[in-house]
Parts: C-alpha cells; sequence; structure tokens
C-alpha cells in the first residue's frame, strides 16, 4: 500500500461522515425493512452506506480489497491487506430510533485490525485508532482519548443482551472484582465508551461478525486496552464464515 495510515485518516474521516449523512437522510424518514437470508433485518440505509463506503474505498486504494457485510461475494479473503465494513452497525438501533448505530470501517492485514475507525452519525463524532493513537473528532477538531483504570466503586460493564442470564454469567467470569454498573448498548458504540475511558469493560459469550468488531478492536488497542478470547489468548480475524466466538474487551483493567 503506498499511502502511509497517516494519510489515510483525512480521507477516511470525509468518507465515514458522507456514509453518515446517507443514514440521517433515511433515519428523518419511515424506516423500511427487509429480511436477509438469514433472517436479519436490513434497511436502504445500510445498502446507501454501503454503496458510498465501497465506491470511497476503491477509490483511495484501489489495490486493497473490500469485504462488507452488505456484499455477501465479498465475504472470501483473498489477501493478506483488506478492508473490513459494517456500513450501518447497529440495525435494530436505527430501526428503533434509539440512536444506537454506528459505521465500522476497518484497515486489516495477517488476521489482525491496523486501524479502526466508529462514526456516530447522530452526534457527528468518528473514533479513530491506529500505532498506539486514539482520538476522537468532531468538526475541525480531534481529541486524543485514552482508556482508564477500573474506578474504586468497581467495574462499569458493557453488554448488548442476555438478561439476568448474563449478570449471573458475567458475575462469575469476573469475581471476585465488583461489577458495579451493566449496560446494554447496541453497536460497536460500546468500543467507544471504553475508548474514552466511560467503561471498563465489554463481554460478550454470544457469536457476532468479524465486520462488527474489527474498527473498535483498532480502537480499543490505540487507546490503551485489549480485546481478547474468554481465555485471553490474542483475537484473530479471517475465521471460518468471519464469525467471532466470546470475547471480553478491556480498558485498563486486568482479568
Amino acid at each position: 500500500m503506498n499511502l502511509s495510515l497517516d494519510s489515510l485518516i483525512p480521507p477516511l474521516l470525509t468518507l465515514v461522515e458522507r456514509a453518515g449523512s446517507r443514514i440521517l437522510e433515511a433515519y428523518e424518514k419511515p424506516v423500511e425493512v427487509f429480511t436477509k437470508s438469514d433472517g436479519s433485518p436490513v434497511t436502504w440505509a445500510d445498502y446507501q452506506s454501503h454503496l458510498v463506503l465501497t465506491e470511497g474505498l476503491e477509490k483511495l486504494t484501489p489495490d486493497v480489497s473490500i469485504i462488507s457485510e452488505e456484499d455477501k461475494a465479498s465475504w472470501t479473503l483473498n489477501s493478506t491487506l483488506y478492508w473490513l465494513i459494517d456500513p450501518l452497525d447497529g440495525t435494530k438501533g436505527f430501526i428503533q430510533k434509539n440512536g444506537e448505530f454506528c459505521v465500522n470501517v476497518a484497515l486489516m492485514e495477517d488476521h489482525r485490525p491496523l486501524l479502526g475507525l466508529i462514526h456516530a452519525p447522530l452526534t457527528g463524532e468518528t473514533f479513530y485508532g491506529y500505532q498506539g493513537k486514539a482520538w476522537c473528532h468532531r468538526g475541525s477538531a480531534a481529541t486524543p482519548i485514552h482508556t482508564r483504570t477500573i474506578p474504586p466503586q468497581g467495574i462499569t460493564l458493557l453488554a448488548g443482551g442476555g438478561g439476568k442470564k448474563f449478570k449471573d454469567k458475567a458475575a462469575q467470569f469476573f469475581e471476585p472484582q465488583t461489577i458495579a454498573t451493566i449496560e446494554w448498548v447496541q453497536s460497536a458504540l460500546k468500543f467507544c465508551q471504553i475508548a474514552k475511558g466511560e467503561a471498563d469493560f465489554y463481554l460478550r459469550f454470544e457469536e457476532c461478525c468479524e465486520w462488527d468488531t474489527a474498527a473498535g478492536h483498532a480502537l480499543v488497542e490505540a487507546a490503551g486496552g485489549r480485546m481478547t478470547n474468554l481465555d485471553g489468548s490474542m483475537f484473530l480475524y479471517g475465521k471460518p464464515n468471519l464469525r467471532n466466538k466470546a470475547f471480553v474487551v478491556s480498558g485498563r483493567g486486568k482479568l
């Protein structure tokens, strides 16, 4: 790749903001929901964001392949360097109009994310990180962000679902540490909360897709945190069917 990661950031920020604007156009209107072959929901906004991102990435890095959630034909790894994108992460939150949705873009190499951007269309914020540096960008300003150490009152834990069953399993997983608060948040915005020091852990027991986590993984690591398998081993990408197993994301806390 001819461009450095530093050089990629300005056009990538513009690109994810364009995708976010297209999503917001649809957010202001009644949402028409379709069903994919796997039973998950999809909307016009998912596809419009996909088109903006893929066209922009093809122009920016024509020699780098793209894997997108919204293009099943792309779901085959044919290179060690590729873009992994989720044009609208948190489609259910978009449909429910609860604000918990975002745009995920990650640059991958050798089964690991090199760089990640998460754009929150409703706030206009873009969180991005690479090479040990992470920022929150809004308008013309970029503010450095960092993970935090666990506060004395205990862990703020993020989750995507699971209810009481999740609470019991989480308590067992973190024992003897104290879980002060559990917050349920849809989409990769959970990674942003950890990266900017508003939460300590994100724990997930259910499977999800690699495009759900790659951008956030890069962001949290750049901000000082970690993402691992539940046993603490390295979390890798390029798995069969691009499916993730259980994992934990941590700020500066130790298990």
